[in-house]
């Protein structure tokens, strides 16, 4: 039986179509988290903040850190003023088109774009004459041509490496502004006099009455200042890990191992800096357990009576005073960041100079 050439063709509709839907974005988070997000929008926000449309879990990507729009069927990118930038396909962009199978990087995640009906990136073309005369041309000067093809990308390549080493020593060097140890100085002052107003507590000379209460009441309210301190350089600690993070997803774009092997010392140093503002923190901490733990013990003694609390009452509060803490915080900050210095000014000496000055 004869087949009837003029019946209708079936073709078969991508769903996504029917759901217009205009790409997919296969998001891959530093974590290794993996998710979909498919493009139902004309327009939409990327960024770390969970008020925007595709919120990412990277410290290094900024709060708002790029925009996707769709106009007329073209997708595009823009930077709406990150931090760390945008990367498509390996080349930071302020804005771009999208087209199906790009890569975008933004901090430590990689996004694939798949475009409903799979609008590739164009690559071009050249008629078929010109094309046969370039084959020619490639099989005699092959050698030759792809010798200077190599020399031009390599050449590429370290002028990519000097601006993005250029790039990592200026924000480093932002980062050594951070005093953490300065920041809280005022507040140690104010600690010290409250201190002395309360006085060496003895059981040879209890407090008795409100006298007793009082010194109850001001070790706790040391205990909270303490905490807050803490909390306060807590979350100073937190801006600088992020920062760091940055830095290191700015490195991650070098190709040459040897500028790579030397950053990732200078990362080093910068992860000590930080943990000096982390020890610090803990320091208050420990601060604030004792200074409220010494409270309970006043109370038992002075307030209620109980002799069995005079030794701890005695030996005073069970950590290192404010001042000490202090102490200890300038000194290893300022080790750590003579350090660092010290490893970006050879880095900048590498770029010619090229990074911001100090």
């Amino acid at each position: 039986m004869a087949v009837d050439s003029t019946s209708p063709k079936t073709e078969m509709i991508d769903p996504a179509l029917l759901e217009g839907i205009g790409a997919n974005f296969i998001v891959k988070e530093p974590s290794g988290a993996v998710k979909t997000f498919p493009m139902r929008q004309d327009r939409f926000l990327i960024g770390r903040s969970d008020h925007c449309d595709l919120p990412i879990a990277d410290s290094s990507v900024s709060g708002r850190h790029a925009e996707i729009s769709r106009t007329d069927g073209d997708i595009k990118i823009r930077d709406v003023g990150s931090a760390n930038g945008i990367y498509l396909n390996g080349e930071r962009v302020e804005e771009a088109e999208l087209f199906d199978g790009d890569v975008l990087r933004l901090g430590q995640t990689s996004i694939r774009i798949d475009v409903v009906g799979g609008r590739a990136r164009a690559t071009g073309g050249l008629p078929l004459r010109t094309v046969a005369l370039a084959v020619a041309a490639i099989l005699v000067l092959g050698t030759v041509g792809a010798g200077v093809g190599i020399a031009v990308r390599k050449k590429q390549q370290q002028r990519r490496d000097m601006r993005t080493l250029a790039a990592f020593v200026t924000a480093a060097r932002e980062g050594q502004r951070a005093k953490p140890c300065a920041a809280i100085v005022d507040k140690v002052q104010d600690v010290a006099k409250e201190l002395n107003a309360l006085g060496k507590l003895s059981c040879s000379e209890p407090l008795r009455g409100d006298d007793a209460k009082r010194a109850v009441a001001g070790y706790r309210e040391l205990s909270r200042t303490y905490q807050l301190i803490a909390t306060a350089i807590s979350q100073f600690a937190g801006q600088q890990a992020t920062s760091t993070q940055a830095l290191t997803g700015a490195a991650e774009q070098l190709e040459d191992l040897d500028l790579k092997l030397r950053v990732a010392e200078a990362q080093e140093l910068i992860d000590q800096r930080s943990q000096v503002t982390s020890a610090f923190a803990s320091d208050w901490k420990k601060l604030s357990a004792a200074a409220s733990a010494y409270a309970n013990e006043v109370e038992q003694a002075f307030v209620f009576g109980n002799k069995s609390s005079c030794p701890a009452v005695e030996r005073g509060v069970n950590a290192r005073s404010p001042s000490d803490v202090l102490i200890s915080c300038n000194k290893g900050f300022d080790r750590a960041r003579n350090a660092v210095g010290d490893s970006l000014k050879e880095l900048d000496e590498m770029t010619g100079g090229e990074a911001a000055p100090e």
